[in-house]
């Protein structure tokens, strides 16, 4: 992506969610009338979150459109993918649950209906702007929720919806948070740019040369990323895995939220993310993760999805220094400890060199 990204002429037309109102979504969960009231999240992506309740039940009311989401036009969402997700009858049977109850059209916006899972979904703040470890059953739900989500039959449900399903394209992804991408979302006038760019500031200062000149070639030309995943088994991935994302319900399922940059592509994009963005709250080292989310996805019979065990492992490191490596530099700088007992400073230190190395081996 080289440029402002170009706005659609109209509201799609041809997604799920336009084919119903809002006022008829609602009539259908007895919420017409139903006050609205703002509903404070700390999502970075400028959709609108406003709770509801009746007969002391509560939900959310999720409203997204090109206009306000920044990632719906970095990603090139014209569809607002996860409006068509949860319009669309997605299979979850358990460890899987549905976080949507469905999507209509409010004006040129995507309204996304969702019980209130407040109460279940692993928050990564206490509460005094720390974190911890989640346990390691409920890191075990987890990676079986995640696997089961790699295992849905999503060339099934593709062909079932009626239109070209909107995934998010691959490049455009592992591009999101790059320094090139956040000068220009600076440029744009939006906050997280300085943010990022800070942090990509920060890694150059902390990182190997060859780590720093590996992130910056791929920045610039991921093409040699992009055919080393084409290599691989792709499958249909939740695209934004963070424990924050997912609820853990009493009954034993999880409903996963968030579902705005659902991907067809290799499980690497959504490992590499996943274990990047979630280092504050994991109780393990990277590779023992990933082994434990493979013991999950082999007890589903997954063993086609993961393809060359591997190359998915390399490319998962990659991936995760490009997308994050923002963050570790800051994490760096701050002199954070990890809950396995590593400092941040060590753990970039392992990723560049894990990075550089799967690199050698595969692009």
């Amino acid at each position: 992506m080289t440029g402002p990204v170009p706005k659609p002429a109209q509201v799609p037309t041809e997604s799920p969610w336009t084919r119903r109102s809002l006022a008829d979504l609602l009539s259908e969960h007895g919420l017409s009338g139903a006050a609205e009231t703002p509903f404070p999240n700390d999502g970075w992506s400028g959709a609108a979150l406003t709770a509801l309740e009746r007969d002391g039940r509560r939900f959310i009311l999720k409203r997204t459109s090109w206009s306000m989401d920044w990632i719906a036009r970095s990603t090139r969402d014209h569809a607002l993918r996860e409006a068509v997700l949860a319009a669309a009858p997605v299979p979850y049977d358990p460890p899987l649950a549905s976080a949507h109850l469905g999507a209509a059209a409010d004006g040129t916006a995507a309204a996304i209906l969702m019980p209130d899972l407040s109460a279940w979904l692993l928050h990564w703040d206490q509460g005094d702007g720390s974190s911890r470890a989640i346990d390691e059953e409920a890191l075990d739900r987890v990676l079986r929720a995640m696997a089961a989500v790699h295992l849905l039959p999503w060339d099934q449900l593709t062909s079932t919806v009626g239109l070209d399903w909107p995934w998010c394209p691959i490049r455009e992804r592992v591009q999101l948070l790059t320094r090139r991408s956040a000068e220009r979302y600076r440029a744009g006038g939006l906050w997280v740019g300085e943010r990022f760019l800070n942090g990509w500031a920060a890694f150059d200062r902390s990182a190997p040369a060859g780590a720093a000149d590996l992130v910056a070639s791929l920045a610039v030309d991921p093409q040699p990323l992009l055919d080393a995943l084409a290599r691989l088994p792709a499958t249909g991935l939740h695209g934004d895995l963070k424990l924050a994302n997912v609820a853990l319900l009493p009954t034993g399922t999880a409903a996963i939220i968030d579902w705005q940059m659902a991907a067809m592509a290799p499980i690497a994009l959504e490992l590499g993310w996943f274990l990047v963005a979630n280092v504050a709250q994991l109780p393990d080292p990277p590779d023992r993760t990933l082994e434990r989310y493979r013991d999950a996805l082999t007890a589903g019979g997954g063993d086609a999805v993961a393809g060359d065990w591997d190359a998915q492992r390399d490319l998962a490191m990659i991936i995760g220094l490009l997308l994050r490596g923002w963050r570790k530099g800051l994490d760096a700088e701050a002199g954070v400890t990890l809950p396995t007992g590593a400092t941040a400073a060590d753990d970039l230190a392992w990723w560049c060199a894990a990075a550089v190395e799967a690199a050698a081996r595969r692009l």
